[in-house]
């Protein structure tokens, strides 16, 4: 006789990717409803880059696909383990993987905060193409300022995770 399989999925184990920052573009930047500063103590933003794909709007919150030529702008910041988790149980990734997100690892040059420029490794949170469908493209470079623009805010100011629907 086989067991039935569970109702809910078993958490596959958490790894971290191993990039030492993170490039934010959506909801976690500063000022937005899940900004990352408000995951850990002492966070600070160390520069900003600009991301090149076509940036998604999903909602309250953007989806980008690293494909095409368009500019986002995203903010980067120093990546720790626990953080990492944080921001994957967000993204809709650990400990169930909902579909919507991947996690990539990109060399970017960053402008320091501190002045000038280097390349950093980078974690990005990577829309993928089926939660893409019949989406409307954005062509602006700041998702803050582009969903203000439009009027919108989150109902809610407190941390919203990406979870299955159910």
């Amino acid at each position: 006789m086989q067991t039935p399989p569970p109702e809910h999925p078993i958490p596959a184990r958490w790894s971290p990717c191993g990039a030492g920052h993170v490039a934010v573009y959506g909801t976690l930047r500063a000022g937005g409803v899940n900004d990352i500063t408000r995951l850990a103590d002492q966070l600070a933003c160390v520069g900003r880059t600009m991301l090149t794909g076509t940036l998604y709007d999903l909602g309250w919150y953007p989806g980008l696909q690293l494909q095409g030529s368009g500019l986002v702008l995203a903010e980067v910041y120093p990546l720790s383990d626990a953080l990492e988790q944080a921001m994957d149980r967000i993204e809709g990734i650990w400990p169930v993987d909902i579909g919507e997100y991947t996690k990539r690892v990109l060399t970017l040059d960053v402008e320091l905060v501190s002045g000038g420029q280097q390349p950093l490794e980078v974690l990005v949170y990577e829309a993928l193409p089926p939660a893409l469908h019949g989406r409307t493209q954005i062509t602006a470079q700041d998702w803050l300022e582009w969903i203000a623009q439009q009027g919108r805010e989150h109902p809610d100011t407190a941390f919203s995770l990406n979870t299955p629907p159910g």
